[in-house]
C-alpha cells in the first residue's frame, strides 16, 4: 500500500508540474488538459499520505509537493468556477441583437447524421460550425441549405474537413489555410441587425502520436488566428470557435487572449467539458472566445449525438448602439 501511494503521488505530481516547463512534446503539453483531474487526485493522495502513512522524510517531501501541486491546479481551475469573476457578463435585458452559434466536431466516421439534423432543427442556431466533415457528412447536411443558404466549406477525408453555414446575411466569407494546406479554417463576416460579427472556425492539429509529435503546429494555428483577428477587432465584433485540441488555460490559449483581448465565456461559469463522450472523465477541448463587447444569454453543452465530442451552443447579445 505504501509503495502504491508513493508511485501514484510521484506520477500525479509530475503530471501537474510537467507543463510548467517549455517542452513542446505532445506528452508534456497534454498534461495541462487534466489539471482539474490532477487537483482531485493530488488532494486524495495528500489526505491518504497524512492519515494512512507513517511520516518519513521522503513522505513529508511528497506531501509538500502534493500541496504545491494542489495550489498549481487550483490556480488553473478557480477561474472556471462560479466563485470567479465572469469575463463575459450576463445579458440583463432584451435590448441588443442576438447571435446563436452551434459548434460540433461531428467525428468523421460517425454515421448518425439524423441526430445532428434533429438537434439543429430543435436549437435553431443562426450560425453552424461543423468539424471533421468528410464527403458523407457533406451529403448528409445538404438538406440544411434551404434554411442556411450561405455556406463556406472544405471537405476532406483526413478528419480536417470544415463546414460553416448561416442564415444571416454574409458580407465576406471563405476558407483560410493558416499554417498548412492540409488543415483549413472557415471564416464569415455576418450581419447581425446593423452590426458586423466576424466568426473564425478552426480545428488545429492535435499534439498526439499519429498527428504531431509536438504542440508546435497547434500553437502556430492558434497564434496565427490571434494575429489575424487582432487586425479586425477595431472594425468588427469577433468570435473564435472550434475544436482547438487545447484547453482555455493552456499557455497558448492565454497568449491568444492576451493578443486579441478576447474573452472566454466559460470563466466564472464552468468547464463545459466536451471530450470524450464515451468516458466519465472529460476535458473542454471545444472552445469559444469572443469580443468582450458581447453579453451572454446562454451557454450549453448539448446532448450526445453520436460523436466523440459533445456539441456546444452559445447565445450572445450584441451591444446596443
Amino acid at each position: 500500500m505504501l509503495y502504491v501511494l508513493y508511485v501514484l503521488s510521484i506520477f500525479s505530481i509530475l503530471g501537474t508540474l510537467l507543463p510548467r516547463n517549455d517542452s513542446k512534446h505532445w506528452f508534456v503539453r497534454c498534461q495541462a488538459n487534466f489539471r482539474a483531474i490532477y487537483f482531485v487526485l493530488n488532494t486524495i493522495l495528500m489526505f491518504c499520505m497524512l492519515f494512512f502513512v507513517e511520516i518519513t522524510v521522503f513522505g513529508v517531501l511528497l506531501i509538500l509537493l502534493l500541496i504545491f501541486s494542489i495550489l498549481v491546479s487550483l490556480k488553473t481551475i478557480i477561474p472556471y468556477t462560479p466563485i470567479a469573476k465572469k469575463q463575459i457578463d450576463d445579458a440583463t435585458d432584451k435590448a441588443g441583437d442576438i447571435l446563436k452559434l452551434l459548434i460540433h466536431n461531428v467525428y468523421q466516421y460517425n454515421t448518425e447524421y439524423d441526430k445532428l439534423l434533429e438537434l439543429i432543427k430543435e436549437q435553431s442556431p443562426d450560425v453552424i460550425l461543423l468539424l471533421e466533415t468528410g464527403i458523407e457528412w457533406d451529403r448528409a447536411t445538404q438538406s440544411l441549405k434551404s434554411d442556411y443558404p450561405y455556406v463556406v466549406k472544405e471537405i476532406r477525408e483526413n478528419t480536417y474537413g470544415i463546414i460553416m453555414m448561416t442564415r444571416l446575411p454574409v458580407l465576406e466569407g471563405g476558407i483560410n489555410h493558416l499554417v498548412s494546406e492540409e488543415i483549413p479554417s472557415a471564416e464569415m463576416l455576418v450581419k447581425v441587425g446593423e452590426q458586423q460579427v466576424r466568426i473564425l472556425g478552426i480545428h488545429p492539429e492535435p499534439p498526439l502520436p499519429g498527428h504531431a509529435s509536438t504542440s508546435i503546429p497547434k500553437e502556430k494555428e492558434i497564434l496565427a488566428s490571434a494575429t489575424y483577428l487582432s487586425t479586425k477587432l477595431n472594425l468588427d465584433h469577433a468570435i473564435l470557435a472550434g475544436d482547438l485540441n487545447d484547453v482555455a488555460w493552456s499557455n497558448v490559449s492565454k497568449k491568444f487572449k492576451n493578443i486579441t483581448g478576447m474573452k472566454d465565456p466559460r470563466e466564472g461559469r464552468g468547464f463545459y467539458s466536451t471530450f470524450p463522450t464515451y468516458f466519465p472523465i472529460r476535458i473542454p477541448l471545444d472552445n469559444i472566445f469572443c469580443s468582450e463587447t458581447f453579453r451572454l444569454h446562454s451557454f450549453d453543452r448539448l446532448r450526445n449525438i453520436g460523436s466523440d465530442h459533445y456539441p456546444l451552443m452559445i447565445t450572445l447579445q450584441l451591444p446596443t448602439r
